[in-house]
């Protein structure tokens, strides 16, 4: 699919439109420019053939609207969107990093810690667009992008509702049920799906970054493979990644439990649970090592502890992902085909990035501290200073009446000589 650039132009006055950036199934991906604003962005258009449809032109409406709604680092921003009988577009902040299948091909592996990191951002967005009541329904690789920062963003929010991608399953009415590969079985089953439809897409994919292999084995038939999510259990993490930490395992399992109830409730237990099992694996300050960047996730930050050798802190900064060195690709996104193995013997042979604290020393490290007053001698300063200031009420409350009345009595006091004044003002003159 080409796209129109006139066409584009005249949808979109505002903008400078570029260059191509890539093409799929879900359409034309272009960048552009708001001359006003000077802000880069990247123009998806919807295939033409479906933006004539007014039944997938609704559709696209009412989706627009709940993601431009959405408001969180870990989600990519919509700007803007026209919707017209020639054409759907959506105008989404340009993200110049590539797609986590990339990045990890590129890398030749992540780490067991990377990869739990960058599941973590993953769950932080999720987390806040579950709050709002929107599922994503086909989370993977191809799905999560990288900004030019290292910060993770997941893509295609809603998108999935209105239109399939590659190797996305869409059902006779045109509805899109999911990635074999990533699908959760009650998707494939016509049943309601909920966060944990989301929960477990994020644990397929966890899996296949921590054994360079996906739960089931691949499938020639699309029909065989969903027919395994729907109603067979995977194969247990542990035997065919006998090197990934037990507890660690046991998390990503959970998160593919064939029945959703049986699944985590919450995008944010899912991440609190990964963040716990990881300190259990590699000890507190697993998470800083990593050096994934993941914001506005407070429980699962706190869950993964403290850095090591660093005072906890309310809101842990993580530093910028630079454990592999990547080359930042002009795409956004191009639709892969799937390849099984992202992970693998290589993810294991990589070592941690050296940690890198992100809060301050403490005093006594560095020799300049100064001994506390023992809490003892504190407290009994304070029950003194209390004592005294009875004392001076006490003192207040009898002696200062004493001491007016003899003040006044002498002619002394102001008062005293105002009031004979006054008396003699206002008394009759005598009689003569």
């Amino acid at each position: 699919m080409s796209f129109d650039r006139e066409l584009l132009s005249n949808a979109l006055p505002a903008y400078d439109i570029g260059a191509e950036l890539g093409q799929g199934g879900m359409g034309v991906v272009v960048s552009g420019q708001h001359r006003q604003l000077d802000r880069r962005v990247a123009i998806k258009q919807l295939p033409v053939v479906f933006a004539a449809e007014p039944g997938v032109r609704r559709r696209f409406t009412a989706e627009a609207r709940v993601l431009a709604s959405l408001d969180h680092p870990h989600v990519v921003p919509v700007y803007d969107f026209v919707e017209r009988e020639d054409v759907c577009l959506l105008v989404m902040e340009l993200l110049p990093g590539g797609t986590l299948r990339s990045r990890v091909a590129a890398a030749g592996g992540f780490t067991a810690p990377h990869a739990v990191a960058v599941s973590l951002a993953c769950l932080s967005g999720l987390s806040a667009a579950h709050r709002r009541g929107v599922l994503h329904r086909d989370v993977k690789p191809e799905n999560l992008l990288f900004a030019a920062s290292g910060v993770l963003k997941v893509a295609a929010f809603g998108i999935a509702k209105v239109l399939g991608g590659p190797g996305t399953v869409v059902t006779r009415r045109g509805d899109v049920i999911g990635t074999p590969a990533y699908i959760a079985p009650e998707q494939v089953r016509g049943g309601e799906l909920s966060p944990a439809t989301d929960i477990y897409a994020v644990a397929t994919m966890l899996y296949e970054l921590l054994a360079g292999v996906l739960p089931f084995p691949d499938e020639a038939e699309d029909m065989a493979l969903l027919f395994k999510h729907a109603y067979e259990k995977p194969i247990p993490l542990r035997d065919v990644a006998p090197d990934v930490p037990e507890p660690v395992a046991a998390v990503v399992m959970r998160g593919l439990a064939t029945e959703p109830a049986d699944r985590f409730a919450t995008a944010e237990a899912f991440g609190v649970a990964l963040a716990e099992a990881g300190t259990q694996a590699w000890g507190p300050g697993w998470l800083s090592a990593a050096q994934v960047p993941i914001m506005d996730a407070g429980p699962i930050i706190g869950a993964a502890g403290p850095p090591s050798g660093t005072r906890p802190q309310a809101a842990p900064t993580i530093a910028p992902a630079t454990s592999a060195v990547i080359t930042a690709e002009r795409e956004y996104p191009q639709s892969y085909a799937h390849t099984p193995g992202i992970g693998g013997a290589a993810a294991t042979s990589q070592t941690p990035a050296s940690e890198t604290p992100t809060s301050e020393t403490p005093a006594s490290e560095t020799g300049a501290s100064i001994p506390a007053a023992p809490p003892s001698f504190r407290r009994g300063l304070i029950i003194a200073a209390v004592v005294a200031a009875i004392l001076i009420a006490i003192a207040a409350i009898f002696l200062l009446p004493k001491l007016f009345t003899v003040y006044h009595s002498n002619g002394l006091g102001p008062w005293r000589t105002s009031q004979a004044t006054l008396s003699a003002a206002v008394s009759p003159a005598p009689h003569t």
